[in-house]
């Protein structure tokens, strides 16, 4: 349960690529505040440019429209850090583990829609933000792969997380190292990690996208499968008795 007035920032960044070697060309933020009546938006969808200082790559500029002259009189990114993180009791991503690496330099703990939407709602097709808006019913107006837009999608995706999640269970959820005892996503959704095929949890442990929590608990399955099953072909330990053994032991006077 949330004390009164407890004060979220969702953050979106837009980048020149991935870290650690790339920087923010654009900051989004929406702002919820926790009142007796309720989760309520005070600050929805806005943005500001940042100067990266650093040329923006062709391919970044294809994926969210911004270019060089857009950023050329921006703030600087360590203003962009300092802002997002002056006044929020916590801040909150759409895959936390992406944005934080950008906003960087505080000691707020982050919720991440992205990591507890697979536990929220585990049958949805995928968990990006435009499917989870779509899947959710929630309308908002503007671009996508936009910062602004994106903090606002965001946020009411977490309005919706906080009516089935507790922020405790959340920012539990949310660290990457969090490891579920069920498979959030995919054909294998709400499967305990055991009862997936090997094959499906070698393919977890090998992607590198995936959170490192849920690689582990793949890993950690597929570990105890091969102890069971080295168990099964090992020889016994001792031999099984042999009831004739006094028999044979007389024929020998």
């Amino acid at each position: 349960m949330a004390d009164t007035f407890t004060f979220i920032r969702i953050a979106d960044v837009e980048s020149t690529g991935f870290p650690p070697d790339a920087e923010i060309v654009e900051i989004g933020w929406t702002d919820i505040r926790y009142y007796p009546t309720g989760w309520q938006i005070e600050v929805d969808g806005q943005s500001r440019f940042v100067n990266p200082g650093r040329p923006i790559p062709e391919a970044a500029t294809k994926v969210h429209g911004i270019t060089d002259a857009m950023v050329a009189d921006g703030m600087s990114a360590d203003e962009a850090r300092a802002f997002i993180a002056r006044g929020p009791d916590m801040l909150c991503a759409h895959n936390a583990d992406f944005d934080s690496k950008f906003l960087r330099g505080h000691d707020l703990p982050w919720l991440c829609t992205l990591q507890c939407s697979r536990q929220a709602w585990p049958g949805f097709p995928n968990y990006k933000n435009e499917t989870i808006r779509q899947q959710l019913g929630i309308t908002v107006e503007g671009d996508a792969h936009r910062a602004g837009y994106d903090s606002s999608v965001t946020a009411r995706i977490l309005i919706k997380l906080l009516d089935v999640m507790s922020i405790e269970q959340m920012v539990k959820v949310s660290k990457p190292s969090f490891q579920p005892i069920r498979m959030p996503f995919g054909k294998h959704a709400g499967k305990l990690f055991d009862e997936i095929p090997s094959s499906y949890l070698q393919w977890i442990v090998d992607h590198s996208d995936l959170a490192v929590g849920i690689k582990a608990a793949a890993r950690a399955s597929l570990s105890r499968a091969a102890t069971a099953s080295a168990a099964m072909s090992a020889p016994p330990m001792f031999a099984e008795p042999d009831p004739d053994a006094w028999r044979k032991e007389m024929e020998k006077f």
